[in-house]
């Protein structure tokens, strides 16, 4: 796979990959622990859901302090895994289509950083392919992204993940699992 040249395309890249590698594990129980995390593979999801919302609407306002004073987005009791796995492809149509249709120089803090869509877009990707590798190895198997996404994920500036430990790695795939706290193959 090669990553799209825009912000928006290599998001939708991203989720491309994601989206049917969740929609494949529905049936399975979502309630055990998602890999290392202390949340369930579906309070997993449901948080990648609000991260990806939460992503768009910050980009959209162009605020440059922190988050806005806002409460998180989360599906109801009754939503089922395959509700959830909607959601979060709606979330990513609407975050892909901020970043194809917003200006080329938008920008907004994270109260960290000033970041720009390239940078809100690899963020976004992030919280996808990591959260959905937690889900995957909570439910017994593991993910295997593209090698470039995972590269252009990292090589994101403002991305908050341990670069020392990346620089241990062998592949991209490796270095970002340890980048962000997780051990390849576990």
């Amino acid at each position: 796979m090669v990553v799209g040249e825009s912000p928006a395309e290599r998001f939708q890249d991203v989720v491309t990959f994601v989206l049917p590698e969740l929609r494949g594990r529905v049936s399975l129980d979502w309630s055990v622990k998602a890999a290392s995390l202390e949340w369930s593979c579906r309070q997993t999801i449901d948080h990648m859901v609000d991260c990806i919302f939460s992503f768009a609407f910050q980009l959209a306002s162009r605020d440059q302090g922190g988050f806005l004073p806002f409460q998180e987005l989360h599906a109801l009791p009754t939503a089922s895994v395959s509700d959830l796995v909607t959601g979060l492809g709606g979330v990513a149509e609407l975050f892909t289509a901020l970043l194809r249709a917003g200006p080329k120089d938008a920008e907004a803090g994270d109260g960290l950083f000033v970041l720009n869509a390239d940078d809100w877009a690899a963020r976004g990707a992030h919280e996808l392919v990591i959260h959905a590798d937690d889900i995957a190895r909570g439910l017994g198997s593991q993910l295997d992204p593209p090698q470039t996404v995972c590269a252009w994920i990292l090589d994101s500036p403002k991305l908050l993940v341990d670069r020392a430990a990346a620089a241990k790695a062998s592949n991209p795939w490796e270095a970002l699992l340890m980048a962000s706290g997780r051990l390849p193959g576990a």
